[in-house]
């Protein structure tokens, strides 16, 4: 299958089909990264917690050029949210699609009614989605962690952090809800180290271009106990 091409401003190729964007969060007052992803050219595109620039030139800029990649694609816009907090510009951009060739939305069903899911949009339970992404439950609650299977990748919204200090680390005690804990969410995400994974990108920090498959699973232990 030919390799699909993708021209956003600011979006870096990362894998096969993989690109990563970053754009500034007023309230968190630092960059945040966001994903696109298509399988082959002329697959449909997968947008993962997407925010659009601040600067109003530059979000008109990254529009015209997203409208040029929707446009040439027959099937609608898939916009995929990891957890409600990570909703930034998800709405705007589907309605911006709202007509052929259309554009859905898609959240963990525990924050469907918090993101105005349709139904049978919801990533859980480990099934397949548009473009064959896997969502795999955490312990957090509201949040899914997704596999993207050709290009290798983990994306992770707020579960998993890069950092200065340690490449990839679990968040920390004070953003789960009450009763969950660090080694909890830890042992739930343990599924994702039996992935053949090559890349992990946390939206939140700078994505593991190598080894990834063995910083995942030193994270996963450390936050569990067992480093």
């Amino acid at each position: 299958m030919p390799e699909a091409t993708l021209k956003l401003p600011g979006a870096e190729r990362l894998a096969r089909g993989l690109w990563r964007w970053t754009a500034y969060h007023p309230e968190w007052k630092q960059d945040v990264g966001c994903v696109a992803y298509a399988r082959g050219s002329g697959a449909e595109l997968v947008l993962i917690d997407p925010m659009l620039p601040v600067d109003e030139a530059d979000r008109r800029r990254f529009l015209r050029a997203l409208d040029r990649e929707v446009r040439a694609r027959s099937r609608p816009l898939k916009v995929l949210v990891t957890i409600h907090w990570h909703k930034r510009h998800a709405t705007e951009i589907v309605e911006r699609y709202a007509r052929a060739p259309g554009a859905e939305l898609w959240g963990p069903s525990t924050a469907a009614r918090k993101l105005s899911l349709d139904d049978g949009r919801a990533l859980d339970r480990a099934r397949r989605i548009p473009s064959d992404v896997v969502a795999f439950e955490t312990r957090r609650g509201e949040e899914v962690v997704l596999w993207l299977p050709s290009a290798r990748a983990i994306v992770a919204g707020d579960a998993l952090l890069g950092g200065k200090r340690k490449p990839l680390r679990v968040c920390p005690q004070s953003w789960f809800p009450a009763g969950v804990d660090r080694a909890a969410v830890a042992r739930s995400l343990r599924p994702l180290t039996k992935l053949p994974v090559e890349l992990v990108v946390p939206l939140h920090g700078e994505p593991i271009l190598e080894h990834a498959a063995t910083v995942l699973a030193g994270a996963l232990a450390e936050a569990a106990g067992r480093a």
